[in-house]
């Protein structure tokens, strides 16, 4: 028996190979999709999902769990690491920043508070 997503044909169960190019081709579109003002990429990626969510309500579990990690493993293993916003950015500030902003905002309002008296 065989599925149609996106124009990818899929056994049932799929096989890896047949993921793996269906995960590809999502990005590519996606990549494609981002130059047009005319896509909505959140209902652009979200109608990707669905499709396939529609074809793995079908699966049993473990497969569906072993589709789900190969799709998600491929996009992981190909997504572009942006050098704009490194991963570790997230961590926030450090505290010794913020103590050396709150002193120098102490030794303004310090001074301006002596100019006035």
């Amino acid at each position: 028996m065989t599925t149609m997503i996106d124009g990818f044909a899929f056994d049932v169960p799929p096989d890896a190979s047949q993921v793996v190019a269906l995960a590809q081709f999502h990005r590519q579109q996606l990549d494609e999709a981002v130059f047009h003002n005319e896509i909505h990429l959140g209902n652009y990626c979200l109608a990707q999902r669905k499709r396939v969510y529609d074809f793995t309500s079908s699966l049993a579990p473990e497969q569906r769990e072993a589709f789900y990690q190969t799709y998600d493993g491929e996009l992981r293993r190909i997504a572009d690491d942006e050098d704009l916003h490194p991963a570790d950015a997230e961590g926030g500030v450090s505290a010794f920043a913020v103590v050396i902003v709150l002193l120098i905002i102490a030794v303004v309002l310090y001074s301006a508070v002596l100019k006035l008296v």
